[in-house]
């Protein structure tokens, strides 16, 4: 009988320290989640404009420009030329402004894109340098 109080007792001790163990926790210390990317923003090109004209983003944000119009444009920073009329064709007559140089897509033809990720907050000017009376401005915070 002596014997089947120790096996019991033990068998008591044995479960009550199991139980003591499964009740700590064992969950990981909570760590800084990653600081999650700005979503990507889409401005569309037609009509000679580009919509939205003014947008705020927050930095690291992508744009995304799609040329919707049948004529190339250009997505150019800085301050636009004294407008000159494009050609027939959507040329511009005169060699094409580089502006500041800071953004400068290139001709953007039909259908096609051209994106920039912003990753300094400030206010960017931008315009087509074919057509320079297509101005907007993205503002990053």
């Amino acid at each position: 009988m002596r014997l089947a109080v120790r096996v019991i007792g033990l068998a008591v001790l044995a479960v009550s320290a199991l139980a003591a163990c499964a009740g700590a926790s064992s969950a990981p210390s909570a760590s800084p989640s990653p600081t999650a990317s700005p979503k990507p923003v889409a401005i569309s090109i037609k009509g000679f404009a580009f919509n939205p004209a003014t947008i705020s983003v927050p930095k690291g944000t992508t744009i995304t420009w799609t040329n919707e119009d049948t004529v190339a444009h250009t997505v150019t920073t800085g301050t636009p030329p004294p407008s000159a009329s494009p050609t027939a064709s959507g040329a511009s007559p005169a060699a094409l402004s580089s502006g500041d140089g800071r953004i400068n897509s290139g001709r953007v033809e039909n259908l096609k894109t051209f994106s920039f990720t912003f990753n300094e907050a400030g206010t960017f000017t931008y315009f087509c340098a074919v057509h320079p009376r297509m101005v907007a401005t993205v503002t990053v915070q």
